[in-house]
């Protein structure tokens, strides 16, 4: 941020954006990252600079800005950076939040700073320990700390500086450490036992479907596809998550993953968490895979029991390459002919039955899990190295983020969101997620906007009544629908970019992203409205509302799981032992530490 002499700013517009960028408000300045207001003066000690600059206001203009010293060097422009710490495994550390070095264990980040040695000015972190003690970190060594993030509600305990309490309690944390690993090296060994046959990739039906994409390929994407492929030539079953944005392009890593394996003569299983999502997919791979000998099929309840039974036939003879469905293709009586790929779409979506049996298959064949946000033990899994990911955070081209506002529910604002949605001929989700008064809540908006279209849909609907309103709503046919979270895994419109949501406050941080992630599919500017009615709100509520807010920008899907995590904690990720043991030394650093133990153990193996 840059200020400027002559500025027209109102002073608390000011104290908001220093705010914003990790600055403390503090009643006197002692280190650098803080600020205080003065009269009609803010005092402002930068983290780039060993100098308090003074910044004098006359109304709403800024009049000077100088350093506070003797020689009052006077400025005409400031520059501000964000005292934000950013690691190099993607997370970023605020003032005030609990951080980990490797060596002195558990301390509070207070400030990115500039301090003189001699002739020299070098860049620190400071990190205050028990009894307000600072240890100035080099911000170069910066690798040696991590972000601590709780999985649990205790909040932690600082370590004490200069004592061997935290070594001892590193060596624990490891000793305990190692019996996992080794129970994770079993994991491996059955893999390996596994060893599969190596596919060839098929570089002429790739080229056919590459036909069909409509798109350019964005990096993140092309990465993706190639790690994929490197996975499938190897003789070790596959077991890769594919973490990015709805809309980010998952689903197009799946199908050249699915093309490969049929090209390989096995077959496909695409498992979805509804039947919406099913028919969807279904009917997008029919179109894209339409000029290549293969044969797909959709295992659903909108289909008569007659067809699914025929169905099932054909899958168990392998006259089916690639079958589509619910939690309904884990059913006992599918029996596969040669199952090799399961691509599992949103697998947090999924109950405890159907993940015993999602972890029984990752010993035996190749699997895919697609994902905007992934649950605590997946995004353990994978800090830890255990699971294989990539990540797709670049946006396609033309995308934007979406506008999220936080706001007191009212009838007013909500009706101008409606109605500037609507004057340019787009589409509108309202968000109201109880389904007993789902009906009195789309008379009312009716009433309000009697010349609008307005439809319900929600998951006590008959299947068929539902699937029909979906698909009037994607042709257009219905300007609002007033909905519950049946849209949260579906819908692909680029028409729809506006959502309301009701009670924006009972929902979990993941599944408001997701939600959110039904707009923005188009260049359009997209725009969200979530509304609480609560006076105050809880502290965790706060907190998600918070973080989504902040989190507008394409791509911050993983960004959203850690924040979720730091929330809600991650519950009992890996049984009571090891969640204590997480609980001591932070999530993240307890995974680094698993990935070293499980690398040398497997050196030694």
């Amino acid at each position: 941020m840059e200020i400027k002499t002559g500025n027209k700013i109102k002073m608390y517009e000011l104290v908001i954006a220093l705010t914003d960028l990790g600055y403390e408000n503090v009643n006197k300045i002692s280190m650098p990252g803080q600020f205080c207001r003065l009269g009609g003066s803010i005092e402002i000690y930068t983290i780039d600079d060993i100098s308090i600059y003074i910044v004098d206001f006359f109304g709403e203009v800024i009049e000077s800005i100088f350093t506070k010293s003797k020689a009052r060097i006077k400025k005409s422009l400031l520059s501000i950076n964000a005292n934000i710490l950013l690691l190099e495994d993607g997370t970023k550390i605020l003032h005030g939040e609990y951080i980990v070095h490797e060596h002195h264990g558990i301390g509070i980040f207070r400030t990115l700073g500039t301090k003189k040695l001699g002739i020299n000015e070098k860049r620190y972190i400071f990190i205050e320990y028990l009894n307000g003690d600072f240890l100035y970190l080099p911000e170069n060594l910066k690798t040696k700390v991590t972000k601590y993030i709780n999985v649990g509600r205790r909040v932690p305990r600082l370590n004490k500086l200069g004592t061997q309490t935290w070594q001892r309690t590193r060596r624990k944390v490891y000793e305990n450490m190692l019996i996992l690993a080794k129970e994770l090296l079993l994991i491996y060994s059955k893999r390996e036992i596994a060893h599969k046959k190596s596919y060839v990739i098929n570089c002429d039906w790739e080229k056919e479907l590459i036909k069909t994409f409509g798109f350019v390929e964005t990096n993140d994407q092309a990465v993706a596809i190639e790690d994929t492929y490197i996975d499938l030539k190897s003789h070790l079953p596959m077991d890769r998550l594919i973490c990015g944005d709805v809309g980010f392009g998952k689903t197009e890593v799946a199908l050249r993953a699915a093309l490969q394996a049929i090209a390989n003569e096995h077959q496909v299983a695409l498992l979805c968490p509804t039947t919406i999502l099913s028919e969807q997919h279904y009917t997008n791979i029919q179109r894209r895979f339409k000029n290549l000998p293969i044969k797909s099929a959709v295992l659903s309840r909108f289909y008569s029991k007659k067809d699914q039974l025929e169905s099932i036939e054909k899958i168990k003879q392998g006259q089916i390459d690639f079958i589509i469905g619910t939690h309904r293709l884990l059913g006992g009586d599918v029996k596969f002919k040669d199952l090799d790929l399961l691509i599992i779409d949103e697998e947090q979506r999924f109950g405890v039955k159907q993940k015993e049996e999602l972890k029984r298959l990752r010993a035996k064949i190749n699997v895919l899990t697609l994902t905007a946000t992934p649950i605590p033990r997946t995004l353990f899994m994978s800090l830890s190295g255990i699971r294989d990911i990539s990540q797709i955070e670049s946006a396609p081209s033309g995308r934007r983020g979406i506008e999220t506002e936080v706001k007191k529910y009212d009838e007013v604002i909500i009706d101008q969101y409606i109605e500037r949605e609507i004057k340019r001929n787009g589409q509108v989700y309202y968000l109201h997620n109880k389904v007993s008064t789902i009906a009195a809540k789309a008379s009312a908006i009716k009433r309000r906007h009697k010349k609008m279209r307005v439809e319900i849909a929600h998951g006590q609907m008959d299947e068929r009544e539902l699937s029909d309103v979906m698909i009037r709503f994607t042709k257009g046919e219905i300007d609002i629908l007033v909905c519950s979270t049946i849209i949260e895994n579906g819908l692909d419109l680029s028409n729809a970019n506006t959502l309301i949501v009701e009670g924006a406050d009972r929902f979990g941080l993941s599944q408001m992203y997701q939600i959110r992630g039904r707009i923005g599919r188009s260049p359009r500017q997209a725009y969200c409205l979530l509304t609480h009615s609560e006076k105050k709100l809880t502290d965790n509520a706060y907190k998600r509302l918070k973080s989504i807010t902040e989190n507008q920008h394409l791509g911050s899907g993983f960004d959203i799981a850690l924040s979720d995590l730091e929330i809600r904690g991650g519950g009992n990720i890996l049984g009571r032992e090891q969640h204590g043991a997480m609980e001591q030394i932070g999530l993240i650093l307890y995974s680094k530490m698993l990935k070293s133990a499980v690398d040398k153990l497997k050196s030694n193996c």
